[in-house]
């Protein structure tokens, strides 16, 4: 972990430099607009929703876009081959995508319990963030090490989305019963859904919340460990 915080720093002036970081602010704006034009009555309801998808599709589509900027200015070969070492390069990558999520939940969590009074307990939620975007950058570098440009991005991603975010939509409508509940664990999106409700008091069965985290750190450190990191390689090593 040599260096770790130079690389660190870099990751958010890049972040600065690619805009990342002020569309991330703008989209938390936009979240906030939207939840005082909801009002009081419902906007409990969303808030959790909007935490959700800015820790799962927004994470997904930043780390896509970053890592297409580094592709275009053939500076993946050039952090590979820096002295600080490749596990402290992930860390750093990981840590920002971390700090983007954390952002954006503190702002508009802060907003709905000081604005409408909204119910939420700060340590699980940013506890549950950190592995719901952990597991999202992970499958980011994935979805993006195999998409041609940021268009291809969307489409693997949209693709994702079918078969395990509709799914969850699908629950939430009625669609299916409470004993598929278990089953749809198994999408990381519909684990990270409940922990996000469970950080905001809702109605979540506390025995899925456990299996649900360890869930989504198995899969992310799988992810990372058999095809992020020897794809991130990979690419770096064709430029």
């Amino acid at each position: 972990m040599h260096n770790f915080l130079p690389l660190f720093k870099g990751e958010i002036q890049r972040l600065v430099k690619y805009k990342i970081l002020q569309i991330a602010l703008l989209v938390t704006v936009m979240w906030l607009a939207i939840l005082f034009l909801i009002g009081e009555e419902s906007v409990a309801e969303f808030v959790p929703l909007f935490i959700f998808m800015d820790a799962t599709l927004m994470t997904v589509m930043l780390v896509g876009a970053n890592l297409f900027y580094e592709k275009q200015e053939n500076t993946l070969k050039t952090l590979l081959i820096t002295p600080s070492g490749f596990a402290a390069l992930m860390m750093s990558k990981f840590l920002s995508a971390i700090v983007l999520s954390f952002q954006s939940a503190a702002v508009i969590s802060l907003f709905a319990y000081f604005i409408f009074g909204v119910s939420v307990s700060f340590g699980w939620l940013f506890i549950f963030v950190a592995l719901i975007t952990f597991m999202h950058t992970a499958l980011g570098f994935v979805l993006t090490v195999f998409a041609k440009d940021f268009t291809g991005l969307l489409a693997l991603l949209i693709a994702y989305m079918f078969f395990f975010a509709f799914p969850t939509i699908f629950y939430a409508l009625g669609v299916f019963g409470e004993t598929a509940e278990l089953w749809l664990m198994f999408s990381p999106t519909h684990a990270s859904m409940l922990l996000i409700e469970f950080s905001y008091g809702l109605d979540v069965r506390t025995v899925l919340i456990p299996i649900g985290a360890i869930y989504l750190v198995l899969v992310g450190a799988a992810l990372t460990k058999w095809i992020v990191v020897p794809k991130y390689v990979e690419t770096a090593v064709r430029e």
